[in-house]
């Protein structure tokens, strides 16, 4: 009986010596969990700062677009026939007028003579047929008085009725001859115009065997060589005013409605070495086109789609006498611009609301939230209309931990460095 007694107290004193090491043993995780909590809370979040400055905040468009000389164009063969000589080559300048091309065209030669002749002999003709009208004239003129003297010795009886039919037939003969005569001479005149307008339709087909420059201009290219056999409209050479560049390119229809003339631009060359050079729209089309237009008309600037697009053009403030015609560039079209306003690394906003705002960091290095409103968006940067001031600094927060207010914040550059032991 004292055996049972004793080994029940033995079992509720090591149950009691489990339970107090149970409780003991969930104090001391308590403790750890508690310590570690206040642990994490007082260490400080390190996060890059950046400084509120005035900028320019830009809203902007990009496109490619091909290289021009103002006025380019290709001149044509104006008729059939060969090649004669090519008086210029690439990179010539010409003055307007000049003869660049001219085209051997020998049956021409031949019609002009021939037509020339011609014309000599209707001249001739004419010549004769009004002199004689002027003979005919006279004539008349003297058998008309004839007829009035007859007339008068009929009325005294001294000559006969019958010699006076004679003379009045005579007369009505003679103007009827010299009607016809002065008809002649007409119908004579209206031929010599025809040929003398033929004439000057052939000496015309003649000049176009010369092609000459009709602006002053550089010579880009030439596309025929001594000999060359040509058809009407056959492309001859190109070339442009090198005292003024443009830039053609396709917008889209989106991006075209937000396009207005004499808007800016800069045109920087695609490749390694960037150079930039500033320009304004000059013309925007009135209307989209189809791509299958597009390839029928001259194939202006980049179509990256089967789109419609609208065509513009880009002049250069300066001829930089460097862009190569027909080479491709990067036109950064500027649609709005806002100089010297409060400006903001996009980074830095935050939208989680409805009300956007920002991270400072207050006097006490803790973070803060703070509302601003924004105006117009960069790519970059945004304006700042009102909620902060050039100079102040926000915090760029960490993807983790999430900034909550009164947190404390270390500015990235501030943090020291982890040291890293060295090898033993």
């Amino acid at each position: 009986m004292i055996a049972e007694r004793s080994q029940k107290e033995l079992r509720r004193g090591i149950r009691s010596l489990a339970v107090s090491g149970i409780l003991a043993i969930a104090g001391i995780g308590s403790w750890l969990v508690y310590s570690q909590f206040w642990s994490q809370a007082a260490k400080p979040v390190v996060a890059p700062l950046v400084t509120v400055e005035r900028d320019t905040i830009e809203t902007t468009i990009n496109e490619s677009g091909t290289v021009e000389l103002r006025s380019q164009q290709t001149l044509k063969s104006p008729t059939e026939g060969a090649v004669e000589q090519v008086l210029v080559q690439p990179g010539d300048t010409v003055k307007a007028g000049q003869t660049l091309v001219v085209l051997r065209y020998p049956e021409r030669q031949t019609a002009l003579a021939n037509q020339q002749v011609k014309i000599q002999k209707q001249t001739l003709t004419l010549e004769r047929d009004r002199q004689k009208i002027l003979e005919l004239q006279e004539q008349l003129a003297d058998e008309e008085r004839e007829q009035q003297k007859l007339e008068n010795l009929s009325k005294q009886g001294a000559l006969a009725q019958q010699r006076v039919q004679e003379q009045v037939t005579q007369v009505r003969e003679l103007r009827t001859t010299l009607r016809n005569t002065e008809s002649g001479i007409r119908t004579g005149a209206l031929e010599l115009e025809s040929l003398q307008l033929e004439k000057q339709r052939i000496q015309q087909q003649l000049r176009d065997t010369v092609v000459t420059a009709p602006i002053d201009g550089l010579i880009l290219d030439v596309k025929v060589k001594d000999g060359d056999g040509v058809e009407l409209r056959t492309d001859l050479l190109t070339l442009g005013d090198p005292s003024q560049e443009l830039v053609t390119l396709q917008l889209s229809t989106l991006n075209a409605v937000r396009v207005k003339v004499n808007q800016p631009a800069r045109i920087t060359v695609i490749g390694p070495d960037k150079q930039v050079f500033t320009g304004r729209v000059q013309s925007l089309y009135p209307q989209a086109i189809a791509p299958d237009t597009q390839e029928q008309n001259s194939r202006r600037g980049s179509s990256q789609s089967n789109q419609s697009t609208v065509p513009a053009t880009v002049r250069l403030d300066r001829p930089t006498r460097s862009l190569i015609p027909g080479s491709q560039v990067n036109v950064e079209l500027v649609i709005e611009e806002r100089p010297n306003v409060v400006a903001l690394n996009t980074e830095a906003i935050q939208r989680t609301g409805a009300t956007p705002f920002v991270w400072i960091r207050d006097a006490e290095g803790k973070a803060e939230k703070r509302s601003v409103d924004l105006g117009l968006e960069g790519l970059v940067t945004v304006e700042v209309k009102s909620g902060l001031q050039p100079g102040e600094k926000v915090i760029l927060p960490p993807p983790e931990p999430p900034l909550e207010p009164g947190m404390q914040v270390t500015p990235q550059t501030e943090a020291k460095p982890s040291v890293t032991p060295a090898s033993p």
